[in-house]
């Protein structure tokens, strides 16, 4: 079986070392890069080779991790592949900045090996599951659509639309809206969505998912700040309302 090639963006060598180290240690192949620029030439030349995974550092010379995210997002062929941030910076903008990018995960400086590498184990299942959640409520296998009022997600496309005009999500933001629409009605806590939405527990980081609701309101609601479709469920979590009618 071939082994999952994930692609590491740092300009640290040691660390790029170290990394590339473990990551082939935990049997998957590495190639390291010090900059966005060999990346992308990579990226063009070698077809052949495509990573199943993308690690970026965010401090980097000449074009940063967020630039790199970006322009791996607007690219139909990388849109679905897992991109994972790594930075120094813990600050909550930086995070969110990271998230509306297109970035899956963002781990800060210093951190364990072994959940760097629960994290990596967590995002390639939950992008080789991409296609093959439960079956949607309220719609027919065959058509792999629910409807919630002006929202219609549409599975077999992966897309979003809102009265009819599509909206852009990354792809955590998708599954996220796509679990709590196909169980709306049912409330749900943090660790809950952190275990079915991103595949395992992030020992703490449940802010992340607030962060995740917070930019997936500003998409689909008519007013974010007054959310009637997403739910806040006090001492509890969050839930799609089963007010609104398919």
């Amino acid at each position: 079986m071939t082994k999952p090639l994930i692609f590491l963006v740092e300009d640290d060598a040691i660390i790029a070392e170290l990394l590339t180290f473990n990551l082939e240690g935990a049997d998957y192949s590495a190639r390291s890069f010090r900059d966005g620029q060999l990346l992308f030439q990579v990226l063009a030349n070698d077809t052949l080779n495509q990573p199943a995974l993308f690690i970026l550092d965010l401090m980097l010379p000449g074009m940063d991790g967020f630039e790199i995210c970006a322009r791996l997002r607007s690219q139909d062929k990388y849109d679905m592949i897992p991109i994972m941030m790594l930075t120094a910076r813990s600050s909550e903008n930086d995070k969110v900045r990271g998230l509306e990018t297109g970035a899956d995960d963002y781990l800060a400086k210093p951190f364990s090996m072994r959940e760097l590498l629960a994290r990596i184990q967590a995002l390639l299942r939950r992008s080789r599951t991409l296609r093959d959640h439960l079956p949607l409520a309220g719609a027919s296998s065959a058509s792999g659509q629910v409807a919630c009022g002006i929202i219609l997600l549409d599975d077999a496309r992966h897309r979003v639309y809102k009265n009819d005009k599509e909206v852009e999500l990354t792809n955590r933001e998708y599954e996220l809206l796509k679990y709590l629409m196909i169980h709306r009605g049912v409330a749900y806590s943090r660790d809950d969505l952190l275990n079915h939405v991103w595949g395992y527990e992030y020992g703490g980081e449940t802010r992340t998912v607030d962060v995740h609701i917070r930019l997936l309101r500003r998409k689909i609601e008519d007013d974010d700040a007054h959310p009637v479709m997403i739910e806040t469920v006090r001492g509890r979590g969050y839930r799609f309302s089963d007010r609104i009618q398919p």
